[in-house]
Formats: structure tokens, C-alpha cells, sequence
């Protein structure tokens, strides 16, 4: 046996003795509960899939799941009381942070709200302004909260709606005791469908909403007190949707036979699906949660008027979960046990440094270079991507982007529009103002667009000199004409501040197209577009679509 072969198994029978005297093994399962925020359906599968594939059983977990009833605690009442060591809620355990409650966010299985207005097509209410003089029922107001904030982005107070705390049915929506019904978009819709109705769907994430859901939380005071069972249950559970999302035939066969019997196939493969679209795993890591969306989303929840007389904003520091330290002592202990095998390992092999010490040295120097390379390719590549004056994409990052997406769309049968933009009369800006001027004008109008109309997952660029393009994924050509339609409005209301503080009103025009196969025939095609726009008198914006009636949109005059 070499010496090297030596300090080698030495080294193991070390870390045995350190693993074994500090982390002793338990025999036994440890009991755990989680409540969910329903009944069972595919909306958990992750939590099953983690309990029958045994993932939970392998981190030494024993997990008891417990669906919602009429006599069961709200998911945050189960923690704050001890009634459960886990909980599915939903975005509002920022309004409970904000109030000193002691609740922890572990992960957020949906990157957007599945909660949508639905109304009935032959009503024609296909926006907020044509159900806000109209009977809405909500739930209590933290769990409706994506929904009513559509209405503030669209400059309706909420006291000028005609809310109902009630739980309504698809009944109350066919005879026409309400106007629209606050629904699950993998539930309702799919009731309504199976009745032989027609429905429109008024989704937050159109306006601009995008709340997390089905939030998987603790007590502060669990995480302090067990961390470890804390990350094993996290980490077990996204390993069970990891599973369930890439194999859902098997477990939808799982929720039937085991847990909800009475759902039909159909539609649970219905529900996972439209599910699945609002967990994004393709895009996002499972779980995934950004600390300044959640504080957007406090601010809403705070607008709104439901985070109480002094909410803390400062608590949302302390909402999402971070990994603890280890035990002080335990820590102690293994520092010195391996600093003891430090010295050992030291003295065994201080004969093999100076040799390798050189060839450290070369491989240290190489890797240096090439992180500078790196680091120096990726700003070539960003400067490249990015136009320098408005900081969104240029006209190359667009089909870059634009062509990945759409191929991802058309694997997952997503309809896409485009939009063109166009800045009427830019010329006589720079002519009258000067091109500082027009410079202030193009990023302004970015800004807005940005802030008010674009959504995360949709591509805005700089594709000229004042035109634009925006690629709308999930996004019918229908939609995309509301979108313009909103455009059209915010952009005239929006007064644009030159250098010299005067301000003037901008007008745009717009070529709108549905994408199909190629991103580059869509622009050509909105681009056309965009020239019959210009010519009916810009302001307004025109559609590109042999499917649908030619259309030109222009805003009423006083």
C-alpha cells in the first residue's frame, strides 16, 4: 500500500468516526403532518408522489396528509396554533408576516395565481371594466387579492365594486346570480366545459398581477427547533413534484386509486395540465422564490387595505426560509475532530506539496485566464444583446430569444402574438426638441411599457430606431388587441418630461400579427401592419391575420 493509499484510508476511518459520533442514526420515523389548502386532486401530487414513492420515508420522515374540510383549520391557523407542521397557503402569509406572525415560506410550487375571473360568453364581459358596476362574489379578501388588485391597475377603487363575500357555484354563474365567478383555472372552467358552456377568463397575469400560490410553510419556531427535519421535508417534497410533473400518467393512476376516487381521469389530466403551465418547471426551479417579488406582492396586499393599520414591512426580510447553521456544540465538535484529521492527514503528507505545488500553481494561473475570458465574453455577449440606450433587448437578442421561446411554445401548443410599435411623428421631436429629446422620449416610453403593460415572460425590444416589438407568449391574437387597445390608452395619458422639464403627449401606432413557425415572416407580417396603421391615420393599431376580419382600432376623441 502506497502512502498516498494510506492518508486515504485513514482519512475514511476518520470521517466515519466524525459522521457516527455526531450525527448519530434514529431507528425510527419521525411523525410529521401537513394540511392542504382543498380536497385532494392534482393540485398536491407532489406531496403524494413523495409519500407512495417513499421519498418522504427516506429522509427518516413519517408524513401524514391531511385535506382541507368543512371542520379544518385555515392552512396559517394550523401553524400558528401547532395543529400541523407544514401547511399549503397562499400568497397571503405576507399579510401575516407583515403582522409579526411567526410563519416561514419554505418554496412556491406556482410561479402565477391560478385564480381567474370567468364569466360566460354570451354575457360579453371580457375585461374588469365590464364586471366592476356588476355582482362579484370573493372570498375573504387576503385569498381574493390578485384578483381585486386587476381592478386597481385599471384605476377602479375598490369600494366602487360590487363584492360579496360568498362562496358562489358554477350554478350561480349559469342562472345568473353573479356576474363572474372568482374559479381555479384548472377546476371551473372544466365544470363549465363539460356543461356546454362557452366562457371568457379574466387572468391577473394579463394586467400585470403575478402572485406566488400554493406556498408551502412552517413555524418559525419548527425551523429554529429542527432544522434538518425542516430541509428534509422540503427537499423530499420538491423531489416528489420533480417526479409527478415528468410522470404524470402514473401519478394521476396514483390520486386516483389512493386518494380522490370520485374525480374523473379527464379531469385530473385536465388539472395537470393547466397546472403544470403555472409551475413553469422548464423555466423555473421547482420551488423557486424571489424576495423582491414577494415584497411587490406585500405592497399590493398594503394598497389594497388588507395588511392591517401598521403593517411591518421590514418583517418580509424574515418570511422567506433560509437554511439554519448547525448546532453550536455539534459544530464545535466537529471542528476540532477535523482539525485533528487535519494535523494527521498534515503530517502524512506534507512530502507530496512541494511537487504538486507547481502544478497547482499552473492550473490556478489557467483558470484565472480563463474566468477573465469568461467574465469578459459574457459583457461582450450582453453588450451585444442589449440596446444601450433603452437597456431592453435589440433587434438581435429578439429573434436570439424570440426564436427559444417559440419553439418552446409550439412544444407546449402556446399560442404567441406579436406586437410593432411605432412612435408617430419622432422626427419632428428631434427636429423641434432635439435628439437628447428623443432619447428622453424612447427610454421614457420604454419605461412604460415596461412597468405597465409587459408581462414577465414576454420579450420587449428595440428592433429600430423608434419602433418597438413586443412577443406575447400564451397570448391569442384576441388578447393581444386588448393589450394594444391598453397600450393605445396609456400611452397618450402619459405625458413625456424633456431635458428643458417642459412635457409633451406622444402617439403611437401598431402592427399586430399572430406567430406561427417564423418569428421573422410574424414581424414582416406586423410590420405591414404597422404601415396601414400609419396610413388610416395612426394612434391606433391594425391586424395582420388572414383568419380574422381587418381591424382598426383608434381611441375615441372628446
Amino acid at each position: 500500500m502506497t502512502d498516498f493509499q494510506q492518508v486515504r484510508a485513514l482519512a475514511l476511518v476518520l470521517s466515519t468516526l466524525v459522521i457516527a459520533t455526531c450525527f448519530p442514526a434514529s431507528a425510527q420515523l419521525k411523525d410529521l403532518s401537513l394540511q392542504l389548502r382543498w380536497k385532494h386532486q392534482f393540485q398536491f401530487a407532489g406531496y403524494y408522489i413523495a409519500k407512495e414513492k417513499g421519498f418522504y420515508k427516506q429522509q427518516g420522515l413519517n408524513v401524514t396528509l391531511l385535506p382541507y374540510g368543512k371542520d379544518s383549520p385555515a392552512p396559517v391557523d394550523a401553524i400558528l396554533n401547532h395543529q400541523a407542521d407544514f401547511a399549503i397557503s397562499s400568497s397571503a402569509v405576507a399579510i401575516h408576516r407583515m403582522q409579526a406572525k411567526p410563519i416561514v415560506a419554505l418554496s412556491a410550487l406556482m410561479q402565477s395565481s391560478p385564480l381567474v375571473w370567468i364569466t360566460l360568453k354570451k354575457n360579453g364581459y371580457t375585461a374588469p371594466q365590464d364586471i366592476v358596476d356588476k355582482p362579484l362574489p370573493t372570498l375573504p379578501a387576503p385569498e381574493s387579492a390578485e384578483l381585486l388588485t386587476v381592478f386597481r391597475k385599471e384605476g377602479f377603487r375598490l369600494d366602487e365594486l360590487q363584492l360579496e363575500t360568498q362562496n358562489a357555484s358554477i350554478n350561480d354563474l349559469v342562472l345568473g346570480n353573479v356576474a363572474a365567478l372568482n374559479a381555479y383555472v384548472s377546476n371551473e372552467p372544466y365544470q363549465l366545459e363539460q356543461s356546454g358552456y362557452e366562457y371568457n377568463l379574466i387572468k391577473p397575469k394579463d394586467y400585470g398581477v403575478n402572485f406566488y400560490s400554493d406556498v408551502l410553510i412552517t413555524h418559525e419556531a419548527f425551523v429554529e427547533q429542527h432544522p434538518a427535519t425542516v430541509d428534509k421535508f422540503k427537499q423530499a417534497s420538491l423531489k416528489g413534484w420533480r417526479y409527478a410533473l415528468t410522470n404524470i400518467d402514473e401519478t394521476i393512476k396514483i390520486i386516483k386509486e389512493k386518494y380522490a376516487p370520485d374525480k374523473s381521469l379527464k379531469h385530473l389530466y385536465y388539472e395537470a395540465n393547466h397546472l403544470k403551465e403555472l409551475i413553469m418547471p422548464e423555466l423555473v426551479q421547482l420551488g423557486h422564490m424571489n424576495p423582491d417579488r414577494w415584497k411587490t406582492i406585500a405592497e399590493n396586499y398594503i394598497q389594497l387595505g388588507m395588511a392591517g393599520n401598521q403593517p411591518d414591512f421590514g418583517q418580509m426580510d424574515n418570511l422567506i426560509y433560509q437554511k439554519p447553521v448547525k448546532n453550536t456544540r455539534i459544530l464545535i465538535h466537529t471542528i476540532i475532530i477535523s482539525l485533528f484529521i487535519i494535523l494527521i492527514l498534515s503530517i502524512l503528507a506534507w512530502r507530496f506539496f512541494y511537487l504538486s505545488s507547481t502544478l497547482k500553481r499552473e492550473i490556478s494561473r489557467r483558470q484565472y485566464a480563463e474566468k477573465k475570458l469568461i467574465k469578459a465574453n459574457n459583457e461582450l455577449k450582453a453588450q451585444a444583446l442589449t440596446d444601450p440606450l433603452t437597456k431592453i433587448y435589440n433587434r438581435r437578442a429578439f429573434f436570439e430569444k424570440g426564436d427559444a421561446i417559440l419553439k418552446l411554445s409550439v412544444r407546449k401548443q402556446l399560442s404567441c402574438a406579436l406586437i410593432m410599435l411605432d412612435i408617430d411623428h419622432f422626427k419632428d421631436i428631434n427636429d423641434t426638441f432635439g435628439h437628447d429629446a428623443g432619447d428622453v422620449a424612447l427610454k421614457q416610453i420604454t419605461q412604460v411599457l415596461n412597468q405597465s403593460i409587459i408581462r414577465s415572460h414576454d420579450i420587449l425590444a428595440r428592433i429600430g430606431g423608434e419602433e418597438f416589438a413586443i412577443l406575447m407568449v400564451d397570448c391569442r391574437l384576441e388578447d393581444a388587441a386588448q393589450v394594444a387597445e391598453r397600450i393605445l390608452q396609456v400611452i397618450s395619458a402619459h405625458k413625456i418630461v424633456l431635458p428643458d422639464g417642459s412635457e409633451i403627449n406622444l402617439t403611437i401606432s401598431m402592427g399586430l400579427s399572430e406567430v406561427e413557425l417564423d418569428l421573422s415572416q410574424a414581424l414582416t407580417h406586423a410590420d405591414v401592419a404597422l404601415y396601414q396603421a400609419k396610413e388610416n391615420g395612426r394612434n391606433c393599431y391594425y391586424i395582420f391575420n388572414e383568419r380574422l376580419p381587418n381591424k382598426i382600432y383608434k381611441p375615441q376623441t372628446a
